[in-house]
């Protein structure tokens, strides 16, 4: 893939993850890209391993799996209708054919881990809803206020399985920061989960190490850039190694967000570092655990 390429198609990417309901027609896309409709189906699916209309299909289901796993009273068409669905029952019939399971019969405090397109292998410890409840009272959440920032990324795909490469992203984006920046600004840098592993398939899940730069600064490619809006996060101050990081997320996603009034907002979850990994090694780590929201 052009190096030149891969800024348009992440451009295409975020546009669809922060836009579901939106018309993600193949003309519509390829215009925001700025390829002609008739190649940039080859070229999309060069680049990311899913024809656009998965792709686009995919997310838009992933979204509404989210809210529904969010708000356990939330009714299947308000979902379908929120994410680029027409009808319950176009919906239905998407869900059951990714998920092998109707969205109606999901018990939501459960993972839709069982798929036709694959399986999540579990890495870590799932935690029951009365464990999760005993961990309440050392994991507060804090409702932060954000400003919009310019962030300057590196995505990795495939980041699951390949931590080798989200290291190397990471340091080839914080070598660039620190080539163009002074003593006096150290980065601000975020790591950003563009898919949940529970609902996506580990080798389609995407991860974006993000630092935050002056509106002045070129970028150049295969990197990224977008405007982060304003929003306001759910967070938790998390220190510790990757089973304690994994716990605070099961809980912020399975037991504090549904008992909440907030619902996740159309934004990636965030990884808001308190101390660098390259500063205290990356066996251990001190960040907020954030979900971007919205009131219910």
């Amino acid at each position: 893939m052009d190096d030149l390429y891969l800024p348009r198609i992440n451009r295409v990417i975020d546009y669809v993850s922060e836009n579901p309901e939106s018309d993600l027609s193949l003309e519509a896309l390829a215009k925001i890209a700025h390829f002609s409709p008739f190649h940039f189906h080859r070229v999309f699916k060069s680049a990311v391993g899913e024809t656009l209309n998965q792709f686009v299909n995919r997310i838009r289901l992933e979204r509404a799996a989210d809210l529904m796993r969010a708000d356990h009273k939330l009714r299947v068409i308000d979902a379908a209708i929120a994410c680029g669905y027409e009808s319950a029952e176009g919906f239905s019939r998407a869900f059951k054919r990714l998920y092998a399971i109707s969205p109606g019969s999901w018990d939501r405090h459960i993972p839709l881990k069982v798929r036709k397109i694959g399986q999540v292998v579990g890495q870590f410890p799932s935690y029951s809803s009365e464990e999760l409840r005993k961990a309440a009272s050392r994991l507060p959440v804090e409702i932060l206020a954000r400003s919009e920032e310019r962030l300057a990324y590196v995505r990795v795909f495939d980041a699951y399985n390949n931590w080798p490469r989200v290291v190397e992203a990471h340091d080839t984006l914080l070598a660039w920061y620190r080539s163009h920046a002074s003593p006096t600004m150290p980065p601000r840098l975020y790591g950003m989960s563009q898919d949940d592993p529970d609902v996506t398939p580990l080798s389609l899940c995407r991860f974006d190490w993000c630092v935050a730069i002056p509106d002045e600064w070129p970028v150049p490619a295969p990197m990224g850039e977008r405007r982060f809006p304003a929003c306001r996060v759910a967070a938790i101050h998390a220190r510790g190694d990757l089973v304690e990081l994994d716990l605070v997320n099961q809980y912020l996603w399975r037991y504090w967000l549904p008992r909440s009034r907030y619902q996740p907002d159309n934004l990636p979850g965030m990884e808001i570092y308190r101390r660098l990994p390259d500063d205290i090694g990356w066996e251990t780590y001190d960040m907020l655990c954030a979900i971007p929201v919205v009131e219910l």
